[in-house]
Parts: C-alpha cells; sequence; structure tokens
C-alpha cells in the first residue's frame, strides 16, 4: 500500500499544471555539472571520430560560408560572401565562430568542432531543466542524460553547422516560455522576465537558423484557434516579441539601410523554396541551379549593382517556384511525402552517412524516442504547456519541411522536446511499476 501511495504521488508530480516539484526537489549545481560533462565527454569523442573519418577539412559546402562570414566579422571585413552574398546568411552562427580568429589568425577546423561539443553539452543541461520545469526532478535528469546521449544531437554538434549553436537556443526559448506559463501564480515580474527571455532566446535562434521565423506566429495562431486563449498572457506575449525583435533589429535595420527593403531573414528565401519546388526536386537539398540563375540574371542586367542581382535572384526563384508549385499540385503533393518520409526516416538519408554501425545506432535511438514521446503525447498533449513546448515544434518543422527541403539534420529542433516526453514517459512507468521509494 505505501508502494502505491508513492506511486500515485509520483503520478501527481507529473502533472505539468503543478510546474513541477518545487524548490526543494531541484536538480544540484553537480547534477548539472555531471549531466555537462558527459555530454561534452561523448562529443569529444565524435569530433575525433569525425576527424578520423572524414580528415580535418569540411565536407559540407554551408560550412565554407559560415567559415568565411566569421572571418570577416572577426576583422571587421564587410560582411559578404561571394559577389552577390551580402544578406547571404543571417549572423548568428558566425558570430559565434568569430571569436575564434580573435585567439587564432588561421584558426584550425577541430577547435570550431569542440566549440560545439561544448553548444551540445549545454543543449543537454538546458533540456533537463526543461524537463524539470514540464515535469519533476526526475524527468529533466533522465531528460538531460539522454539529451546528453542522443545520436542525432551528438551528430548535430560536430560539423560546423548551424545546428551547432541553434539547438542551445531553441531549447533555452522552449524552457523559458515553459517556466514562464508556470510562473503566472509567482507574480508578474517572475513570468515577465522568463517570457522577455523566451523572445530573445527565439531571436537568437532565428538569427542563427531563419526557419525559426515563423515559429511565434505560428504557437500564436494555434493557441487562439485551438485554446481560444493566450498562454501565459498577452503581456508575457508582449515581452516575447519585445525580446524577439530586440535581436533581431540590428540586422533588419543594416538590410533595410543596405537595400532599402524589408528583408526579415535573407536573400536565401527563394533558392530554399526552388530547392524545394522545381521540376529537378526530389526532397532533398540540390543547389546546382543558382550559378545557372544567376548568369541569367547578370545577363538581363548587366549593368546592374550586384546587390541588386541578389535581390532579384531571390524575387525570381520565389516566383519561379511559386509558379511550379500552381501548375503541379500532383507532384507538390507527393514532394510533400518524400520530405515527410526522410524528415522522420529513422537512418540517415544520405548514403554516405548510412553505413553501420551509424544506422543502426541512430534506427534504436529513434525508435525508443518516438515510441516513448508518442505515449506520452497521448498521455500530457492536454496539457498546454506540454502541448506547446513538446509536441507543437514537431507539427511546425515538419510542416515547413514538407514546403522546403528536408532531412534528418531539419529535425534536431523538435528531437529535445521528444525527449522530454520519453523521459516522462519512463519516470512514469518506472514508478507505477515498482513503486520504489528510493528513486
Amino acid at each position: 500500500m505505501d508502494g502505491y501511495l508513492y506511486s500515485a504521488r509520483c503520478l501527481s508530480a507529473l502533472d505539468p499544471s503543478r510546474g513541477g516539484l518545487g524548490p526543494s526537489d531541484g536538480i544540484s549545481a553537480w547534477t548539472l555539472a555531471g549531466i555537462f560533462s558527459l555530454g561534452l565527454g561523448v562529443r569529444l569523442v565524435a569530433v575525433y571520430l569525425w576527424g578520423w573519418r572524414f580528415g580535418g577539412g569540411f565536407i559540407f559546402g554551408d560550412s565554407e560560408s559560415y567559415w568565411h562570414l566569421a572571418r570577416t566579422i572577426a576583422r571587421g571585413e564587410p560582411y559578404r560572401y561571394g559577389i552577390t552574398g551580402a544578406i547571404f546568411r543571417t549572423p548568428g552562427y558566425p558570430l559565434m565562430l568569430a571569436p575564434l580568429f580573435l585567439v587564432f589568425d588561421d584558426p584550425p577546423i577541430w577547435i570550431a568542432r569542440v566549440e560545439g561539443a561544448v553548444f551540445g553539452a549545454v543543449t543537454a543541461v538546458l533540456v533537463c531543466l526543461w524537463g524539470k520545469e514540464l515535469f519533476n526532478r526526475h524527468t529533466g535528469i533522465i531528460a538531460g542524460i539522454l539529451a546528453a546521449l542522443h545520436p542525432e544531437l551528438i551528430l548535430g554538434s560536430v560539423p560546423v553547422l548551424s545546428e551547432a549553436g541553434f539547438a542551445p537556443a531553441w531549447v533555452l526559448g522552449m524552457y523559458l516560455l515553459a517556466r514562464s506559463c508556470n510562473q503566472r501564480d509567482s507574480g508578474e515580474l517572475c513570468a515577465w522576465r522568463s517570457s522577455l527571455g523566451a523572445g530573445l532566446a527565439f531571436g537568437l535562434a532565428t538569427l542563427i537558423r531563419p526557419s525559426a521565423l515563423l515559429w511565434l506566429p505560428f504557437l500564436l495562431v494555434v493557441q487562439l484557434l485551438v485554446w481560444r486563449r493566450l498562454l501565459p498572457s498577452w503581456r508575457a506575449w508582449a515581452s516575447i516579441v519585445v525580446g524577439f525583435v530586440l535581436v533581431m533589429l540590428p540586422w533588419w535595420l543594416r538590410n533595410y539601410w543596405l537595400t532599402g527593403k524589408v528583408i526579415l531573414t535573407t536573400t536565401q528565401v527563394g533558392a530554399s523554396l526552388y530547392d524545394g519546388w522545381n521540376p529537378q526536386a526530389s526532397g532533398s537539398s540540390n543547389m546546382n541551379f543558382v550559378p545557372d540563375k544567376l548568369r541569367e540574371v547578370q545577363r538581363q542586367y548587366p549593368d546592374a549593382h550586384p546587390l541588386f542581382w541578389e535581390l532579384e535572384l531571390d524575387r525570381q526563384l520565389k516566383r519561379e517556384a511559386v509558379t511550379w508549385a500552381i501548375q503541379n499540385p500532383t507532384a507538390v503533393l507527393r514532394l510533400a511525402f518524400v520530405k515527410f518520409r526522410r524528415f522522420w526516416n529513422i537512418v540517415p538519408n544520405d548514403p554516405g552517412f548510412n553505413v553501420f554501425p551509424v544506422n543502426l545506432t541512430m534506427a534504436v535511438a529513434a525508435v525508443f524516442t518516438f515510441v516513448l514521446a508518442i505515449v506520452g503525447a497521448l498521455r500530457w498533449a492536454k496539457q498546454r504547456v506540454v502541448a506547446m513546448t513538446c509536441v507543437l515544434p514537431a507539427v511546425y518543422f515538419t510542416l515547413l519541411h514538407m514546403v522546403f527541403v528536408s532531412s534528418l539534420r531539419y529535425r534536431i529542433p523538435v528531437v529535445p522536446g521528444l525527449i522530454v516526453l520519453a523521459s516522462a514517459t519512463l519516470v512514469s512507468r518506472f514508478f507505477v511499476a515498482s513503486g520504489d521509494k528510493g528513486a
């Protein structure tokens, strides 16, 4: 009977509306340090194995552009990649890499991979805090350990790609958003601070990966249509928007000063949309069309400024992509299905990474996480804070990448929320099964 009562108390603590178990049941600094050390240790091993397998150079073209832009920031040079790349990429991730060029004149690439490993370890700590905020201490600790060891999050930390910086910013935003909702009874000031912090974090995430731009409007629309109320409140939402705008405003003003136009993210939206919608589209990314399309624009306007070419290329590619999609609805639906499958694949889509034992490790981790997360979603998705921080991101990024190109790389912001749900499921099952008072 005592074990049964203890299990019932544990299950009631898993109710997100309670806001966790309270300060006395918080996670110690030593536990957080242990999760950070575990996450960093396995990622440093991954950095070594990556270098052993692929050598010391870049294997992704995106990495070259981030590296170049980081160098321009550190040296005070014009922020531009190539002739027509003044607004080619948002500066979030290059800003994270720029300090390396202040320490080293020509930093070795493995240093950037180590930096990514640190960001990945920080992400695991933030997942731990997020799990505690939504559920309880036990869920937080298990979530942190799983995030430290999850192969998708590990692989997202090692290449010199924006996912390394995006993951901690995104998870921080989710944690602070959940905290703001749970602080409704703690006073407006506490909730305002968390909401402002969430807005700042989401702004940073968007400045790193523009795919996060529509997240807050998506969340707002879902709240108004489905729940018919704003969580945590309209005042908190005002703070979130203020924080988001504060981070993004310098980039917006810079772009307007350069072009006289409002450009919220980059001039790559057209290329990205055309990459997903064109006669040769396959669901994966293939930007080989860009040089030919750029030459067409240059032939049309031979005396124009390179910045005009950049803007015109973006405009023309948007128009061609939308026109093709309207004229080929069946192909668009077929591509949407292909992209959905690629997004939720349990093994890497790229044949170069779909090799043993990588594919087996990722498949086991994906199935384990998905099954437990689905159970958790069915059980706790009616709790609005859980739904909007753990479930809705999966919906948002799935829909987004059923339009744009898709791969496991773009699933990384979804994985932490699934890990939190999976951890809550594990904790509830464990306590119900055992009634272990020592847990």
